[in-house]
């Protein structure tokens, strides 16, 4: 049953709308079905008619041939043409077979006019669909010609015999979740997919329980070896005209590569790992998609990307697969949580600026209500326990500090959690210090925001009631000295590992990250990414326009070194570390890397002068 309005009521923004909007919305659409390869609409055309909503299958959007979206079940689309009443900007084909609820252009029109969320929704829909098409980037045949198939994550073989009836192996596949079957017949290896049961069963009434899928497969499968190159498995499937290849490792069949595997990969952008999140049955899913992060950073880093970017980019993904591994705890655990609760992230990932060396730090916050059947604190930490063990099977490093939640340190309840921040900030001295620094940048990524709210409030009440507190915290700001000597040289490691190089992010990195969000504590702004603190403390008059706008840069370029440095390390097969060779500098990048320790160390002086630090040093 396709059942529009329960589908409706599910889906954002339309379970925005009232229910009799709904209802009036399921009776007012059309229904149409599009095989897999059909166009939907061509660039160009003249303006749509509809609001195309995927209820089942999957499209792909190009514009001038370039993969600008691939959508599921739940995407819209069309919403360009109609908010601007011009030609389709991009053209729609369905990469599998694909039912689409059709929407009238005079009622999206009627829903964009009456309802601000529903508005709101594609006006920004429309912002981001423009930023994408501009930066856009063709996959080219280099890369194609220098990727191994092994590189790419492989659609799972499913073996039938062919002896066994066609509406089994059905089942099977539906079981699996594939579109696919291959066929054993003695020593050949066949392939069924769902087009041949729809064109040579289905069409002409074959009873599915008589016939069986050895005659029904196509024999033989065409194959290829895991070490082939993509580009060759291109060329392969254009001269069989077929979509998926059999790949085998020394003989042995490992999986099948599709033609959609390759498509996912080559764009391999937010969208794509998204969904691939949400699709996620279990720990081993996610493994894939945390593994694809880090390379597309390094991509981004290498074409120049903007760091606070990258570090949305990463932390967007990670936000994203931690929200899925929350889901599939507690569905192991096969308890639902008794109370309310919120995963929070602690330092760079609170703050968004994940770099390319990065570690787990994460908080738990709860209700601890009286509970008959259930002691509260328990469950949290059964649940904190598998939670954090399912992150590191998924690739997350635990934090050497063990800044986790598996650790009772950063498991409390609410009340739990006032008593220790007002321990800490009464207290700032040793560990407390260390441990203000990486709490003071949290955020939720999962469950009751109202439980962050509060603890917020309770923060910038303390803050307020110990100024003490914020002049301690500002002198850790200033106690970091920039790497430059009293000729303005680089001062640089003489001996060990990193002979030659300089701490980067104790160097300049961290007195910014620190001063800033002591400045943030005292005017209570809620952004933890320093950029927009900077921004906010500029709107709030603390710096100067330009000054505020000289911190940002410095912040940006000293990231951007930190970022450029990791990926050759990546590049190279190293770990990451924080330091630079300044000799591996242009003359002009070492030009510009001393005015902006200059700029830290006129920051380093506001934060004297205005916490009066003669006092703390």
């Amino acid at each position: 049953m396709l059942d529009p309005e329960r589908f409706f009521k599910e889906i954002y923004p339309f379970d925005q709308l009232p229910d009799e909007e709904i209802l009036r919305l399921s009776s007012n659409l059309l229904v149409r079905y599009y095989s897999k390869g059909e166009v939907i609409f061509k660039e160009g055309e003249s303006p749509l008619e509809f609001l195309y909503v995927i209820r089942k299958g999957a499209v792909v959007l190009k514009k001038d041939g370039i993969i600008i979206d691939y959508l599921h079940e739940g995407d819209s689309f069309g919403y360009v043409s109609l908010l601007g009443n011009i030609p389709s900007s991009s053209s729609a084909t369905a990469v599998e077979d694909t039912i689409l609820f059709m929407i009238p252009k005079g009622v999206f029109e009627r829903l964009t006019k009456n309802y601000e969320d529903f508005r709101n929704f594609y006006t920004n829909k429309l912002i981001n669909r423009l930023r994408k098409e501009k930066n856009a980037i063709n996959v080219g045949f280099e890369k194609l010609t220098n990727l191994p198939i092994r590189k790419i994550k492989l659609s799972s073989p499913l073996l039938v015999d062919g002896e066994e009836k066609l509406s089994e192996v059905i089942l099977k596949m539906i079981g699996a979740d594939l579109t696919f079957a291959l066929v054993r017949d003695g020593n050949a290896t066949g392939i069924i997919t769902e087009r041949d049961i729809i064109r040579k069963v289905v069409a002409f009434g074959h009873d599915l329980k008589k016939v069986k899928a050895k005659e029904v497969a196509s024999f033989p499968v065409i194959e290829i070896d895991v070490d082939a190159f993509l580009f060759d498995a291109l060329l392969l499937m254009a001269k069989h005209n077929i979509r998926r290849l059999v790949v085998k490792d020394k003989g042995k069949i490992v999986g099948v590569l599709e033609d959609r595997d390759m498509i996912a990969y080559e764009s391999k952008n937010l969208l794509f790992l998204v969904k691939d999140i949400g699709k996620a049955k279990g720990v081993e899913d996610l493994t894939y998609v945390y593994s694809l992060v880090s390379q597309v950073a390094v991509e981004y880093i290498s074409q120049g990307a903007d760091p606070e970017l990258v570090g949305r980019y990463i932390s967007e993904i990670n936000d994203k697969i931690m929200q899925k591994t929350v889901l599939l705890t507690i569905k192991d655990m096969g308890i639902e949580p008794p109370t309310a609760f919120n995963i929070l992230v602690l330092g760079s990932e609170g703050r968004k600026e994940q770099s390319l060396k990065t570690d787990q730090d994460n908080a738990i916050i709860y209700e601890d209500k009286p509970m008959l059947d259930i002691k509260v604190s328990k469950y949290f930490e059964d649940f904190s326990e598998k939670y954090v063990r399912n992150l590191l099977n998924i690739g997350f490093p635990p934090c050497p500090g063990n800044v986790m939640l598996s650790n009772p340190l950063w498991r409390k309840s609410v009340e739990g959690w006032m008593k220790q921040i007002d321990t800490w900030i009464e207290n700032p001295k040793g560990e407390h210090t260390l441990n203000v620094s990486i709490f003071f940048d949290f955020r939720g990524v999962f469950g009751s925001h109202s439980l962050v709210e509060r603890l917020w409030e309770h923060v910038f009440k303390k803050v307020s009631e110990n100024v003490v507190f914020l002049s301690f915290l500002a002198s850790q700001a200033v106690r970091f000295k920039v790497p430059l000597g009293f000729f303005r040289g680089f001062v640089v490691e003489r001996s060990g590992l990193h002979k030659g190089e300089f701490d980067i992010k104790a160097g300049g990195i961290l007195p910014i990250v620190q001063g800033v969000r002591v400045l943030a504590l005292e005017h209570r702004i809620r952004s933890t990414n320093t950029f927009d603190r900077i921004r906010e403390l500029s709107s709030a008059g603390v710096f100067s326009e330009r000054f505020a706008k000289d911190l940002e840069d410095a912040y940006r370029f000293l990231m951007g070194l930190r970022l450029k440095f990791q990926a050759e390390d990546l590049h190279r097969s190293k770990e990451p570390t924080n330091y630079i060779n300044p000799q591996a500098l242009s003359r002009a990048e070492r030009s510009v890397l001393k005015d902006v320790f200059g700029i830290v160390e006129e920051f380093q002086d506001i934060l004297r002068h205005r916490y009066q630090l003669r006092y703390f040093m």
